[in-house]
């Protein structure tokens, strides 16, 4: 039967709708530390250790007893009764209790004498200056950086519990092949599922890969019964339209429910939002840059509210070099080409048809037009959403070259040679 849409939410209903309708998985897994990064804490992490474990020496020199250095100066030096050499993060023993720097003390090994008096703690680290046993290390929820591996490693922990998540990702199409197999007459090469795994991998995720599925209802039910058991989140790839072989729809209502089937937004009109057995099963468009923009835009939302953040997009203010025209009822999304002249950016809107994964290579930014928003004239300047690094922008051919420095020599400016 072929399904028309039934629903054409507005994108920020949808989104609002996911958040409320799909709590946090309760999953965890327990990660060694040095492969923690990325990934968010489960509860509080304490620390089974005192670090420094005794008092430490914060300069290279020598332990003394603070009292007997009063009166020290440059011309009236003190020996020093018995000191304890102590380089710096050596234990300081009991009965010292302060570090003379070595660059203030002067003689030689059993006649030392130190120029400079010293008080009780100086150049000394305290037992517990960094830390004590069963102090917070890490609250809950947080999101595990690179520089907070170290801490966790030097305080004792080389594994975390963590918040998990499993993704399962489901081909379907009778015109799939896979990746490595060349494509005969009306076939294609299913890369959505794998764009996917990337994008989740880095936001934390596991995702499971399903092999492709025929336009069969039987077999597609039974895939989706098996994803929806062995994951927390399912993604069906293509079958979401009102074609003839269109079955994703139908299958997740007679299994759950469709909440929602068409989104006002482009690409991505015929995404599905459905629920079976309490999870999510998003309904991706075959189309390589319609099933892009569902997972960008309200896959990876829902993931960043249950914990797992993707890498974040950066801004970037720029003149459009063309008009862009935008249905009013739908939030638009347009892939952009941006080049820089000096510090300025213009950005040029890819014909939406051409090269469906070219397109998508050659972009380098996208910009969203909000619904309601309607056609942008060409020189408008607007804020973009990167897809890469800002320093990988190329300079416009073209461009002119920046003036030559100069440097100032008596009263005369002169430009700066190539290699001065």
């Amino acid at each position: 039967m072929v399904r028309r849409y039934l629903t054409q939410k507005p994108l920020v209903e949808v989104l609002e709708m996911m958040r409320a309708t799909f709590p946090r998985p309760n999953r965890t897994i327990q990660a060694p530390v040095t492969g923690a990064a990325g990934r968010a804490t489960t509860g509080p992490v304490y620390s089974p250790l005192t670090v420094p474990a005794t008092d430490v020496a914060a300069r290279d020199g020598f332990a003394v007893v603070s009292s007997e250095t009063l009166g020290a100066g440059d011309r009236t030096p003190v020996p020093l009764k018995n000191p304890c050499r102590a380089n710096t993060g050596n234990a300081i023993l009991p009965g010292y209790d302060a570090v003379v720097m070595v660059e203030d003390v002067t003689g030689g090994e059993g006649s030392w004498s130190t120029r400079k008096a010293v008080f009780p703690g100086e150049h000394i680290h305290p037992a517990g200056t960094e830390i004590r046993q069963g102090e917070v290390i890490l609250p809950a929820g947080h999101l595990i950086r690179p520089c907070d591996i170290g801490a966790l490693l030097s305080y004792g922990i080389t594994d975390i519990d963590v918040s998990a998540v499993e993704i399962g990702l489901l081909p379907t199409g009778s015109e799939l092949v896979p990746a490595g197999e060349r494509p005969g007459p009306g076939e294609v090469i299913e890369s959505n599922t794998a764009v996917a795994a990337a994008w989740f991998t880095e936001a934390g995720a596991t995702c499971t890969r399903y092999p492709i599925v025929s336009d069969d209802p039987e077999l597609l039910r039974q895939a989706i019964g098996r994803g929806i058991r062995e994951n927390d989140l399912l993604l069906v790839s293509a079958g979401s339209s009102a074609g003839t072989r269109d079955f994703t729809a139908g299958v997740i209502d007679d299994l759950g429910e469709v909440l929602v089937h068409g989104i006002a937004m482009k690409p991505g009109r015929p995404a599905i939002i459905g629920r079976i057995d309490g999870k999510p099963v998003v309904g991706l468009p075959g189309y390589p840059i319609a099933a892009l923009t569902v997972i960008r835009e309200l896959v990876l939302p829902l993931l960043a509210e249950w914990g797992f953040h993707a890498r974040p997009r950066e801004t970037l203010r720029a003149r459009l070099a063309g008009t862009v025209t935008a249905d009013p009822g739908f939030d638009e999304f347009v892939l952009l080409t941006v080049s820089r002249t000096g510090d300025r950016h213009t950005v040029t809107p890819l014909p939406p048809g051409a090269g469906t994964q070219m397109t998508v290579v050659r972009a380098n930014a996208y910009l969203h037009v909000p619904a309601g928003t309607g056609t942008i004239c060409e020189g408008t300047e607007v804020d973009v959403l990167l897809t890469g690094p800002r320093a990988l922008i190329r300079e416009a051919p073209g461009s002119p070259k920046p003036a030559p420095e100069h440097r100032v020599r008596g009263d005369a400016a002169l430009p700066l040679k190539e290699n001065s």
